[in-house]
């Protein structure tokens, strides 16, 4: 089948934008390779920002009111009031721009799209709700809010005119609830190497000596990260006579995991990651990244950046979400730490592995995150939805 040609696709997401979360950043990544590959894009998504960004494609925002005050992850009671208020300014979008399809990211936005039912909706989902969903609350709520997950995500891919997913694992879990569903990888760019100069002068910044053994987390740390495994890991290397540096790079609340990292008598520095100058920094002064998950089907974009900028990765199979990453990437045999630990180990002591693993991860990025490979799959999801909101159409006119 010929591609479709140069296809108004409006995005809709119902979270603040840009921002340096991973979602945002894989949102931001998939609009401006749709506009590099000719099609009109463009993205809904509330008024709150988390950095200036002057995008090559039209945004529109939501109302200001209630105004949200954190960019965290999670359900919040502001989310849900200015989900509703986004409701009937995406009816009238949707009709002044006639889109050949929506493309709902994530549950929120694929609520608002199916409730109006104007459009082929593709509802793209970025993780796995039934596994998420519960490593916002305590304990007692956990079991609840895992069953609450499940009834929404399947309930929208049931509705949905197809479903697109952020990773094979999340395809795959999918499946079981909708016939048209696409693995669509993220785009992402493979940025100029990172030199020998360059890694000194990142590493003096960083007030690391030239003979340290670094370890990078870069990312929020909200608790489906399952951030605190890194530090156990850690601790496990370190009681096997391993010291490695942990080099954090967050833009979020650092303070109890700082806390814990201390006590467990970890070596450590930080540093924000608001900006690119400061993220190549942090991946230029790293001898490898560690990539811990605690909930499956989302994809860490932070993987993608890491190995994209050259950096092997230590990661749990979470974090794998269902990619086969055995030859490109230190994998942990099992979720915990410490299976993580061995992986950590397994780079700690090979400069070889590193660089060899570092040079794998680029070219991997570069043939399976290409801009080819994002539209071809974004094209199928399109044209599933558009077929199935045409027969609906057809059965409801002849009802």
């Amino acid at each position: 089948m010929t591609a479709l040609t140069a296809p108004r696709v409006l995005h809709v997401a119902a979270l603040a934008f840009p921002s340096y979360q991973g979602t945002q950043a894989s949102i931001r990544a998939m609009l401006e390779a749709s506009v590099r590959r000719g099609w009109h894009a463009e993205l809904f998504s509330y008024a709150a920002s988390g950095y200036a960004y002057a995008p090559n494609f039209e945004v529109h925002r939501g109302g200001e009111f209630p105004r949200l005050r954190s960019l965290r992850s999670g359900p919040s009671l502001t989310k849900l009031a200015l989900d509703a208020g986004m409701l009937w300014q995406l009816r009238r979008l949707i009709d002044e721009l006639r889109p050949s399809a929506v493309v709902a990211h994530h549950v929120e936005a694929a609520a608002l799209a199916l409730t109006l039912r104007r459009a082929p909706c593709v509802f793209f989902a970025h993780t796995d709700l039934e596994a998420e969903l519960p490593s916002y609350a305590r304990a007692q709520w956990r079991a609840p809010l895992s069953w609450t997950g499940r009834m929404i995500d399947q309930q929208l891919s049931r509705r949905a005119d197809a479903l697109a997913t952020i990773s094979p694992g999340l395809r795959d879990v999918a499946r079981c609830v909708q016939g048209h569903t696409t693995y669509v990888p993220t785009p992402w760019r493979v940025p100029e190497a990172i030199a020998t100069e360059e890694r000194a002068a990142a590493r003096a910044t960083l007030a690391l000596a030239a003979d340290d053994c670094v370890a990078l987390y870069a990312g929020n740390l909200d608790a489906y990260q399952d951030p605190y495994s890194l530090l156990d890991a850690l601790a496990i290397a370190q009681r096997a006579g391993r010291r490695i540096t942990l080099l954090l790079a967050t833009e979020s609340d650092p303070r109890a995991f700082i806390a814990h990292a201390t006590r467990a008598g970890i070596a450590f520095r930080t540093s924000s990651l608001a900006g690119e100058l400061l993220r190549r920094r942090v991946h230029a002064a790293a001898d490898f990244a560690i990539i811990p998950r605690g909930s499956p089907g989302g994809l860490p974009i932070k993987l993608l950046d890491a190995m994209a900028r050259g950096l092997a990765c230590a990661i749990s199979p979470h974090a794998a979400a269902g990619l086969d990453l055995s030859e490109v990437a230190a994998c942990a045999s099992a979720q915990g730490p410490r299976a993580l630990a061995q992986a950590v180990l397994q780079l700690a002591n090979a400069p070889e592995l590193r660089q060899c693993l570092a040079e794998r991860g680029r070219a991997y990025i570069a043939r399976e995150h290409c801009d080819d490979r994002f539209a071809v799959a974004l094209d199928a999801a399109i044209r599933a939805a558009r077929s199935t909101f045409d027969e609906r159409s057809r059965n409801a006119a002849g009802t």
